[in-house]
């Protein structure tokens, strides 16, 4: 009800920028794209092409799980994650469920689905701290907008302090955290966790994240991977739109907006609000403000098309694939 609630909010801002910013310029700048979509298209799906690789290399007995298979489950959540109202809250459990319809243990895929978005997570919190630490620097935001990219820095960094803490203590943040909101009454009835299932996944997410250093290492450098082709595909919508710009321009607008999905995951496809931060951010940086709400609505075309083609790789998954082992 709430998610739903804040569709048609979402739904209502959206309209609100089009009309604010001028809708002739901004459907102007999108019937430039043409067959330009079709590049963009395949470089995000490109993108999920490798986190699917990181998802596969989360997976800690080798040669269980094929990358074809990986690549199905990625793209799968994304299905979820995109097309439904429950976003991410079901797109990751989503991807543990398929995994073990692949030969894991329910606890090897919640850890390996759980060790790859936080690895994710790592590398987008840092590439958004150099972006917006960089944005404050040379673009002198005004006082709103200046507070919400310090807020944003202050979270980020203390959020991968705790992180590097915990796995080099080997410690239960995940559990503890769950465990705290089921003591305030966050948590209960049939939301009551099993803490001692919820501490097997942190030793198996730990036993990688700890103990094989290359390997945790390998992930970040192939989840870096992923967030470049971004930077690629988004300096690539800035070259079709004829706006000329540095290229250190697109990697500042990829890292500044990174936090919008985390902040907004209520809103399904952040839909109103990715379109206000694009335009924000925009014109934070002397660009037009109309091609910032392009940008944005470009990219969640390209999103559900992607997220279509997921959603018949999770039909044949789940009629196909081999149930657990």
């Amino acid at each position: 009800m709430i998610r739903s609630v804040a569709l048609v909010l979402g739904a209502t801002l959206l309209v609100f920028l089009l009309w604010r910013l001028g809708p002739t310029e901004i459907l102007t700048a999108l019937d430039r794209i043409g067959w330009s979509a079709v590049p963009i298209v395949l470089v995000y799906a490109a993108h999920h092409v490798t986190r699917a690789f990181a998802l596969r290399s989360s997976v800690l007995r080798p040669n269980v799980l094929a990358f074809r298979d990986a690549l199905a489950i990625r793209l799968s959540g994304e299905a979820v994650q995109s097309l439904t109202v429950t976003g991410p809250v079901l797109a990751e459990p989503t991807r543990a469920w398929l995994l073990q319809r692949h030969g894991l243990t329910l606890t090897e895929a919640f850890a390996a689905t759980i060790t790859e978005y936080l690895i994710s997570s790592f590398v987008n919190a840092g590439m958004a701290i150099a972006a917006l630490a960089y944005l404050i620097h040379h673009f002198k935001p005004s006082g709103e907008v200046l507070g919400i990219a310090v807020g944003i820095i202050c979270v980020l960094i203390a959020f991968l302090v705790v992180a590097a803490i915990a796995i080099a203590r080997r410690f239960y943040l995940i559990g503890t955290v769950i465990a705290g909101l089921a003591r305030i009454g966050v948590l209960r009835g049939r939301w009551q966790p099993d803490m001692k299932s919820i501490n097997r996944v942190e030793d198996v997410l730990l036993a990688l994240m700890h103990d094989r250093p290359k390997r945790l290492v390998t992930l970040m450098v192939i989840e870096a991977g992923a967030q470049i082709l971004l930077v690629l595909e988004l300096l690539w919508l800035l070259h079709t739109l004829d706006l000329t710009v540095p290229q250190s321009y697109a990697l500042i607008i990829e890292g500044s907006i990174k936090m919008i999905g985390v902040v907004f995951l209520f809103i399904p496809l952040q839909l109103g609000v990715a379109e206000g931060a694009y335009a924000l951010i925009f014109d934070t940086m002397g660009l037009p403000s109309a091609l910032g709400f392009a940008v944005a609505f470009l990219r969640r075309i390209r999103t559900v098309a992607v997220a279509g083609i997921g959603f018949a790789t999770l039909v044949l998954s789940t009629r196909d694939s081999p149930q657990p082992r």
